[in-house]
């Protein structure tokens, strides 16, 4: 990728996060950049063109960082802290919502290809969540009730909805991620 699809990647990501996907537009992208929207085009000729990059771009980073955890770390809770933090980075950062709070709240506008490549994604985090949830669970730093794929369903959606609600009071991140602790029988 040369420098000036990563910088529209860049740029579009941001917009992406902080306004959804519908929020913006090719002009939106190329005013800061001080491209032409021929320019964007270029580099992603269509917005779903663009909408796969994206999503494509977070699958490969999400991807990366669990095969470095999971070398790097045999300790569960450690793995489920960095997954958890991943999730809230953006928000504490500027308040913005993870990339698959903000796909789900528009799943129902954004084109089909992006909706199959967001599906993939979320799939993905949630086979790895469960693996997490089921290592932990053999090698004892978790105790619950149910099983590893309900909680891994509850646990990502649990996290979703925190991070929206955190717009309207902080402090309710902080208590969900505490409680999600307790929840996964932290001592």
């Amino acid at each position: 990728m040369n420098d000036t699809a990563k910088r529209i990647l860049d740029l579009a990501e941001a917009l992406w996060l902080e306004r959804g996907f519908n929020g913006f537009s090719y002009h939106h992208l190329a005013q800061p950049l001080g491209l032409k929207n021929a320019a964007i085009h270029y580099h992603y000729p269509t917005k779903t063109d663009l909408g796969l990059a994206l999503v494509g771009r977070y699958r490969r980073r999400i991807r990366r960082t669990a095969e470095h955890h999971a070398i790097t770390t045999q300790d569960a809770w450690q793995k489920l802290e960095w997954y958890v933090d991943l999730l809230t980075m953006d928000y504490a950062d500027s308040e913005r919502l993870c990339p698959t709070g903000m796909l789900a709240a528009e799943w129902a506008t954004l084109p089909e290809p992006v909706r199959e490549e967001a599906r993939a994604f979320m799939q993905e985090l949630y086979q790895w969540c469960l693996g997490v949830l089921r290592e932990g669970i053999a090698g004892g730093y978790f105790q619950f009730a149910g099983s590893c794929e309900d909680k891994a369903a509850t646990l990502l959606a649990t996290l979703q909805g925190a991070l929206q609600l955190a717009r309207f009071d902080p402090t309710w991140m902080d208590a969900v991620k505490k409680q999600l602790r307790l929840d996964l029988g932290a001592r």
